[in-house]
């Protein structure tokens, strides 16, 4: 709300206040798009993964690790935001691919991601790798 008679200030350009490299035309949407490499599940979360997006991006996770014995990878990499329902959805995604036996990549290059996933307990049990060739490789 701005005070009667005060200047009204314009919102600078997106393109002014994003970071180099980004793209200003990428939603912030919360979605997850899945697809399989070999014997792996990739799930790439991309927009904001907070409260918004949790049941949708949840559904996805818990559809990918249904299956006994589970390979699946979480990339972070196309992430924007994450946030502690984010965190919520990987531990959960952790506990049901180990509940049945299989195993849980995440890939993350994102400093405030990595800090978020530290703060919240997950980076020693995650150990999350830079990129998905990392991920494919690990065993």
């Amino acid at each position: 709300m701005t005070q009667q008679g005060a200047p009204r200030r314009e919102a600078p350009p997106l393109a002014a206040i994003a970071p180099e490299g980004v793209r200003a035309d990428r939603g912030t949407a919360p979605r997850a798009f899945t697809y399989g490499v070999g014997g792996y599940t990739v799930v790439e979360l991309h927009g904001e993964i907070d409260i918004v997006g949790r049941e949708s991006i949840g559904l996805e996770l818990d559809r990918v690790t249904s299956p006994p014995a589970p390979a699946v990878v979480i990339d972070l990499t196309p992430t924007r935001f994450f946030d502690c329902s984010g965190l919520e959805l990987v531990c959960r995604a952790y506990r049901r691919v180990r509940d049945r036996g299989g195993r849980l990549w995440v890939v993350c290059d994102s400093p405030l991601i990595l800090r978020t996933l530290r703060v919240g307990g997950l980076l020693d049990v995650l150990c999350p790798v830079p990129t998905l060739a990392d991920a494919l490789r690990e065993d």
